[in-house]
């Protein structure tokens, strides 16, 4: 999967959404196309943990519900919080939800993901990735200057 990934997409950066509403799909396929980036959209949680076996992701953008009742029993986010922590690390995890107000830091904490987005916030998507994102990079960048000095990126 990895190489007909690669064959695909080439060099380009890719983001895995793990969304199955269609109406949200086309919002966040517009922005992270919009961000530089192409989407892969997993149909199941099963799909979706292979492939980030398999295949290293940019982004990973994730709602709640995917295939579960809540955070707590989402196969993609338990897959997530089981990765090498110099591999998760290159990973931009966005978590979409119902409840939770967008770029509340705790509950992204809680969560072990890089911001979470209100669903009713879709269309400030693309801004609120970038916002996300550049925090994100200052926030990790001695952490990834150190990996690549010690060989391990």
């Amino acid at each position: 999967m990895a190489d007909e990934t690669q064959a695909q997409f080439g060099a380009q950066r890719l983001a895995l959404v793990c969304e199955n509403a269609p109406e949200r799909q086309v919002v966040i396929r517009a922005a992270v196309e919009q961000l530089g980036y192409a989407m892969l959209p997993a149909t199941t949680a099963e799909e979706a943990t292979e492939r980030l076996r398999r295949q290293p992701y940019d982004i990973v953008i994730v709602d709640e519900r995917f295939e579960s009742s809540g955070v707590l029993d989402n196969a993609v986010l338990k897959m997530l919080n089981t990765m090498p922590i110099s591999v998760r690390r290159h990973v931009f995890v966005v978590l979409l939800g119902r409840e939770f107000k967008t770029f509340d830091n705790m509950i992204a904490f809680a969560r072990s993901v890089n911001v979470v987005v209100n669903l009713n916030d879709l269309p400030h998507l693309p801004a609120i990735v970038r916002k996300g994102l550049e925090d994100n990079n200052e926030f990790y960048r001695v952490f990834r200057e150190m990996l690549t000095e010690v060989g391990k990126r």
